[in-house]
């Protein structure tokens, strides 16, 4: 047995003697002599110490594990902020990798520069907030939202590392999903709403929100559409994706989110209407607007007839009747301070003086108006029409059917979570600002790697 270290060999019989043995000596006394924990403690670490040295090389793998946190919210088990630790790590793994000479990528400079101009819009409306604290709180979460939207766009440079991520992403959702029915989360998280008219426990799973939930479902269920499409080998895979757009469709109705109700009918609408030439998803489409009428039960149908009672003044609503104040408010405060709003997360110590509800208003939109001000909306409806021009541009791609796939299931994503965000107060919730990243992304990924291969992509794309 030779050892070699810097092209020299080792001394087999002084390596035993001043190495092997004394490290020997140590392990031996600290097991007759430390703590039990401390001794737990170290064995943790000497056997995490290989994965570190891995991840140090390769960030792409706490990259992944960070997403999955992120979009499972498993970090909900863990006695220490989990996200946190493995957002440091990555981005210190990250970082020696731009040492070693990898580039850091940027694209879209007119996206940035409209998402880069309502940050500091956001920044500005802390001078007009009344209470402090609060916006401070909500812009460093924003920040941290957008922070992570930057770490992904270094990490999907093509289109195998952009199915990656996607991949990853619908992991985490699902798990957040459907995790709930198998492990109780922790009593502290165990939050329930409750529809106390009708009895009815609202499924949350893992974000503790119905209606946000509800949400991640409209964006978790285009992308679905998009691998049941793109991908045909192996056989199980397009069942596999369609039973979990169905599965995700009635976590979805569970959530007894209206807003959520609004955002799928819209997205099986356009569903149908946008994929009318691919008979396979045309007809798959069909048959879930045929499922979801037959199969939904009816006390969410009695849920979403009370917005239809209430248009026509047969019943009335509490909950609908404060939102719509509350809207009137927004309106009213967004005139009144066009600039710069009320500031950010300020709605509600504003709204005060003007209707006793302690509710904020129900509209990202309207929360824009009112938070941020007109040249702040203005900044994000520019955002959405450029995402919209880079769909388009992607949905005519007739050289790469991948490229036109994406571009239609993100057209979808858009319409039924733009249209159910505007009866929800979603600004500057991650899901959102995902949602916005995306086209941008996978454009960037496409177009990279067809400039660095520099020929048209081969027939069998999307199949593995």
């Amino acid at each position: 047995m030779n050892l070699e270290l810097y092209g020299k060999a080792i001394d087999l019989k002084r390596f035993m003697l001043f190495v092997a043995a004394p490290l020997a000596c140590c392990a031996v006394a600290a097991v007759m002599f430390l703590p039990a924990s401390f001794m737990r403690l170290a064995l943790m670490l000497l056997f995490a110490l290989p994965f570190v040295f891995l991840c140090v090389d390769r960030p792409a793998i706490i990259f992944y594990l960070v997403i999955l946190i992120l979009f499972s919210n498993l970090d909900v088990y863990a006695p220490f902020r989990l996200y946190r630790y493995a957002v440091i790590f990555l981005l210190a793994s990250f970082a020696i990798a731009v040492a070693n000479g990898r580039r850091i990528v940027t694209h879209h400079p007119h996206l940035i520069a409209l998402a880069f101009a309502f940050v500091i819009l956001a920044f500005q409306s802390l001078s007009v907030a009344r209470e402090y604290g609060l916006a401070a709180r909500k812009l460093g979460a924003f920040i941290k939202v957008l922070i992570a939207v930057v770490i992904v766009v270094q990490f999907t440079r093509d289109r195998k590392e952009f199915r990656r991520f996607l991949l990853v992403l619908v992991g985490g959702i699902l798990l957040s999903d459907y995790l709930p029915f198998i492990v109780h989360p922790p009593g502290r998280f165990a939050s329930l709403s409750m529809l106390w008219s009708q009895g009815i426990v609202r499924y949350e799973g893992f974000v503790f929100e119905p209606n946000t939930f509800a949400l991640f479902q409209l964006f978790l269920i285009p992308v679905l559409i998009f691998f049941a499409g793109a991908y045909r080998k192996p056989r199980i895979a397009r069942p596999f994706f369609a039973f979990l757009i169905i599965a995700s469709i009635g976590v979805l109705a569970l959530s007894f989110s209206r807003g959520g109700f609004v955002g799928l009918a819209c997205l099986l609408l356009t569903l149908v209407v946008v994929e009318r030439r691919n008979k396979p998803l045309f007809l798959f489409g069909l048959s879930l607007i045929a499922a979801s009428i037959v199969f939904i039960p009816g006390v969410y149908w009695e849920r979403i007839g009370s917005v239809f009672d209430f248009a026509t003044k047969r019943s009335g609503d509490f909950a609908i009747w404060t939102r719509l104040e509350t809207m009137r408010v927004a309106l009213r405060l967004g005139l009144a301070h066009p600039l710069l709003g009320v500031g950010i997360d300020n709605f509600l110590p504003s709204a005060a003086y003007f209707i006793p509800i302690g509710l904020t208003v129900h509209s990202m939109f309207l929360q824009i108006f009112s938070e941020l001000g007109f040249v702040a909306l203005s900044l994000f409806i520019g955002i959405i029409i450029c995402n919209f021009r880079i769909i388009r541009r992607m949905m005519k791609n007739e050289s790469d059917p991948e490229v036109a796939q994406i571009g239609r299931a993100l057209f979808i994503q858009h319409i039924a979570m733009l249209v159910s965000s505007i009866f929800l107060p979603v600004l500057f919730d991650m899901i959102v600002w995902f949602m916005l990243a995306l086209p941008a992304i996978a454009e960037h990924a496409y177009r990279s790697e067809s400039r660095s291969e520099g020929a048209v992509p081969s027939v069998s794309i999307g199949r593995k």
